[in-house]
């Protein structure tokens, strides 16, 4: 089914690309959803390719108690602040993702059973795929809230996104090298004056990220005040929720090696099989076993 998909996700690329919109969504899943949401979680990667590190981050923050009803948005970065854009197509890209949201949203629906409530607690969970051009996070929170996308059509409300993240991730919006000409990271407010981020510890063997309570450090230092001299607030810790890691870290340059090497063994365990079948049909990282 996704092969046939692949046309019309090249178009839509292309249609995006020469438009002036910052943020699309390509396809969602089902279609149409039926409520206007209370949250929407933003899972922001290269996706490059999508694993079971994604599948458990987005599981994750589906049975949190964030505000129901509830959508996930899996968001791609067409320009990165830090990767050129390698293999796989952006296209090749946009299937895998679209294959991820039937995979979640199936383990969703096994797993919550009937203990949420409220309205639209009895209807799947809506997955969106979409594309940004904006390669910040402060940039991609403004870009959705200005599509409208997900407004309320009779108020006009916006949801409450809450973006998740991985632990380095937090170490990159928090670093005021990104934020040209002031370097200050007052253009953060944007995502945590107004939204959460949900990070999610690393958790791997020998962790370079340090123990539980030195990656809990960045949130705690705008607590303390300790980076408002570079234009950080205290308010925004109460916009950061840190969770906890589960199972062995996931590297995408690690599965695209394995792609490579024809163990699809090891990318079938690191991926799930659907994605390491699309991966093995197209042959997405043979001879590109390149960092992004």
């Amino acid at each position: 089914m996704e092969s046939t998909l692949l046309p019309r996700f090249r178009a839509d690329l292309e249609s995006f690309a020469s438009s002036s919109s910052s943020f699309r969504v390509v396809d969602t899943l089902p279609s149409p959803a039926k409520y206007p949401p209370k949250t929407v979680h933003v899972l922001d990667s290269s996706f490059n390719p999508p694993t079971q590190a994604h599948l458990r981050i987005a599981l994750s923050a589906l049975h949190s108690n964030a505000p129901k009803p509830q959508r996930l948005l899996l968001l791609l970065a067409t320009q990165n602040a830090d990767k050129a854009p390698k293999p796989a197509a952006f296209e090749h890209r946009i299937a895998m993702m679209r294959l991820l949201a039937q995979i979640v949203q199936n383990e969703y629906t096994t797993t919550s059973g009937r203990s949420a409530q409220g309205i639209g607690a009895d209807q799947p969970v809506a997955i969106d795929v979409g594309i940004t051009k904006n390669p910040y996070f402060h940039d991609k929170a403004i870009g959705i809230e200005d599509s409208g996308f997900y407004a309320d059509l009779e108020t006009g409300d916006q949801p409450l996104q809450v973006h998740l993240l991985g632990f380095d991730s937090l170490i990159r919006l928090l670093d005021t090298k990104y934020y040209a000409p002031e370097h200050t990271l007052a253009p953060v407010g944007a995502l945590l004056g107004k939204h959460r981020i949900r990070v999610t510890r690393r958790t791997e063997e020998g962790n370079k990220w340090g123990t539980e309570e030195e990656q809990d450090r960045p949130r705690e230092e705008l607590a303390k005040g300790e980076r408002e001299q570079e234009g950080g607030r205290r308010e925004w810790a109460q916009s950061i929720e840190m969770v906890a890691g589960e199972g062995d870290a996931i590297s995408s340059t690690r599965v695209r090696e394995s792609a490579n090497a024809g163990k699809w063994d090891d990318v079938n365990r690191l991926v799930g099989r659907r994605v390491r079948d699309w991966i093995e049909e197209y042959q997405l990282y043979k001879e590109s076993v390149a960092k992004g």
